[in-house]
């Protein structure tokens, strides 16, 4: 917080801000204006009042370019009822955008498109600066404060209030006055010239401790339950027929969710672009948990009732769709957050993980299915190519040369019934479970049922 401890009136007040308009010695701080530049210089200020009736002012704001913005309030010591003026790179990055807004309360500071200046020489980017140069003729004296202290400066008072604040170092650009910015950061470095210092200003410091932990911790519950978690219930049940860890695995991600809801809740009154609840990503966001809401409830049916009747359930399949379109929403909602919190670079990284773990989840099934085919087709008797299988024809289909000893017609006996040969299948029965498996999911609950093993008659 800066106090504007003395408006100097200036009759020529325009000279006072010309193209530089704090310059070293004289020129660094001339006389006729309050300067201020923060610890470090991440934010120089210049404030000019003339000596007339009209309620012009002048001023100069100045940011260096490695931060995405930078701003003042006027009129307060905290952030509601002041009147921010907040500077930013245009789209192409080649000239300034002011951005006039009025801040409510402790979150974005909202526009305020009543303001009117007119913009002075100088005005730009600059040396690794922006720079704003303005005359204001409107609404820099007075605007709504909407019930706070705040809302004018009384340039007759030699003790005005103030608050600033700089945005992350990161490249930002946007030609709309009203576009979001990020939460702002703890100040760190530039000036307005290097020779630049405090004038007619006193630092009056206070931390407010404040930061976007919320939507951080936001992102990360929502990406490792819905990309990971659920995904992994999946693998546990379709590989691992391990139901009662599918049911588990689940429950915790669905919490997960619900704790990440409120989170995100809670961090969108940070932000004028997420107050409203309008966004796709919200909006998508809350039919996301609803669906897994009543994914849940269907499960919860699905087992209920195949524990009563170990057949497929109607609740089953809808339960198996519904969860696949949950993870795909989840997915494509990640994305759309990465860009609405602009930090489209973890959305690159959401996407590196996504093809890792599909290209993980792919092998994993393609040896598995390779491992179940070599089981399938083993020999039952042993090693074929003429050595001992443990198959003994009946003696009628032996050889004539092999049997040519053999007391036994070539043809079978009258009325001759073959002995049942079981060939390899063995029913299934609960000593083959593991401790790991769940002991009434026999086979994973959607499959159709498939029957007692059989007693199969001799093929001819």
């Amino acid at each position: 917080m800066l106090l504007l401890k003395t408006f100097w009136r200036a009759a020529l007040a325009a000279t006072a801000l010309a193209p530089s308009p704090i310059l070293a010695a004289d020129k660094d701080n001339p006389p006729g204006q309050s300067t201020f530049v923060s610890p470090g210089g991440d934010v120089g200020f210049a404030f000019t009042v003339p000596d007339n009736d009209n309620s012009d002012i002048f001023f100069s704001l100045r940011v260096p370019t490695e931060n995405s913005w930078g701003g003042v309030g006027l009129g307060s010591d905290d952030m509601k009822g002041a009147l921010f003026l907040i500077l930013y790179r245009n789209e192409r990055g080649d000239n300034v955008t002011l951005s006039p807004r009025v801040a409510y309360g402790n979150y974005e500071p909202q526009l305020y498109p009543e303001v009117e200046m007119e913009v002075l020489n100088g005005t730009g980017v600059v040396d690794g600066y922006m720079v704003f140069n303005a005359k204001c003729s409107k609404h820099c004296r007075s605007w709504p404060a909407g019930g706070s202290n705040g809302g004018y400066i009384d340039v007759s008072s030699p003790n005005q209030k103030a608050v600033y604040a700089v945005g992350p170092r990161e490249s930002f650009g946007s030609d709309n006055p009203g576009a979001g910015i990020k939460f702002h950061r703890d100040p760190g470095v530039p000036v307005l010239t290097k020779d630049s210092v405090n004038e007619g200003t006193t630092l009056d410091y206070r931390e407010t401790g404040r930061s976007d932990v919320k939507a951080a911790l936001h992102a990360t519950l929502m990406v490792f339950c819905i990309v990971a978690m659920f995904p992994f219930g999946v693998v546990v049940l379709r590989l691992g027929r391990w139901a009662r860890w599918h049911g588990l695995n689940q429950t915790v991600a669905m919490a997960g969710v619900l704790a990440g809801l409120g989170l995100g809740v809670a961090a969108s009154f940070n932000y004028q672009r997420s107050r409203g609840f309008r966004s796709y990503h919200q909006i998508l966001g809350f039919i996301i948990v609803a669906f897994i809401l009543v994914q849940f409830s269907l499960g919860f049916l699905h087992h209920t009732q195949y524990r009563k009747t170990q057949a497929p359930t109607k609740y089953g399949r809808v339960h198996l769709w519904l969860g696949r379109l949950i993870i795909f929403l989840g997915v494509l909602n990640a994305f759309f957050g990465f860009a609405f919190a602009l930090d489209r670079k973890y959305g690159l990284v959401l996407a590196g993980l996504i093809i890792f773990g599909a290209l993980a989840t792919l092998f994993v099934v393609i040896w598995r299915q390779r491992l179940t085919k070599q089981q399938r087709f083993q020999p039952v008797g042993g090693p074929l190519n003429g050595t001992n299988t443990g198959y003994q024809p009946q003696p009628w289909r032996e050889d004539h040369h092999q049997a040519s000893g053999s007391n036994y017609p070539s043809d079978p006996p009258p009325g001759y019934e073959p002995p049942s040969q079981q060939i390899g299948l063995h029913p299934v029965s609960s000593s083959s479970s593991t401790p790991w498996r769940s002991s009434d999911a026999k086979e994973y609950e959607d499959d159709a049922a498939l029957g007692s093993a059989q007693r199969p008659r001799e093929f001819t």
